[in-house]
């Protein structure tokens, strides 16, 4: 099997033993998750959010789980970031706070939530937050990493990333619930260069062996 799909399978693996579903809730579908439909200011970003994993990146102030998802936590039982200094996730269950590790998502952290299916229904929410992250500079260690871009959109993969040591890039495509996969050493003609939207969170495998600083344009 190819190493990159082992890899994907290994996080998709880790990720569903990391999630304990709870019971179905009354829930908003198909609109921004406070309801509103007047037209967004340039500064405000909707992402949305499928059932199953979704993968989001807080693009405002740092602050406490519960106060980052807000309204999200109508939907979400569960998210997770990812500490690459320790190898390891954090995580904060609703409702299980003796269970929980994860005590604050910085700015420009990314991190991973999940939407019990049936809340949803098959449809697509949306989560609408403040733009206050732009063009960050992100510390890369060897191994796994889970970051966010903040560079404009339109850029693809390998244009964001440029000559770092990058191994694969992966994407998350939360409606199909699977991973697209940048892999630079293959023929270009087989390569998914996907392209970058801002706010979008990203599984970095950095190759070598020091810490490298990624500065998004």
């Amino acid at each position: 099997m190819p190493r990159h799909l082992i890899h994907s399978g290994l996080i998709l693996l880790l990720l569903a033993a990391l999630a304990l579903p709870f019971g179905a809730g009354a829930a908003l579908h198909g609109q921004s998750v406070d309801g509103s439909t007047s037209a967004q200011p340039a500064d405000t970003v909707i992402s949305p959010v499928a059932g199953g994993w979704t993968l989001l990146a807080n693009l405002g102030e740092g602050a406490a789980p519960a106060l980052v998802l807000g309204p999200l936590l109508t939907w979400v039982t569960a998210a997770f970031t990812y500490d690459a200094a320790l190898g390891r996730f954090q995580t904060f269950r609703v409702g299980q706070a003796p269970r929980n590790d994860l005590s604050r998502i910085d700015a420009g952290q990314p991190f991973w939530v999940f939407v019990p299916p049936e809340r949803l229904d098959g449809d697509l929410g949306f989560w609408e937050q403040l733009a206050l992250v732009r063009n960050q500079d992100v510390a890369l260690r060897p191994g796994f990493n889970l970051v966010a871009w903040s560079g404009a959109d339109g850029a693809t993969v390998s244009q964001a990333i440029g000559t770092l040591p990058i191994r694969r890039a992966y994407s998350w495509d939360a409606t199909a619930q699977r991973f697209d996969v940048w892999n630079p050493t293959l023929p270009p003609a087989l390569q998914n260069d996907f392209v970058l939207e801002y706010g979008a969170g990203l599984w970095i495998d950095l190759g070598g062996s020091a810490v490298v600083t990624w500065a998004q344009p």
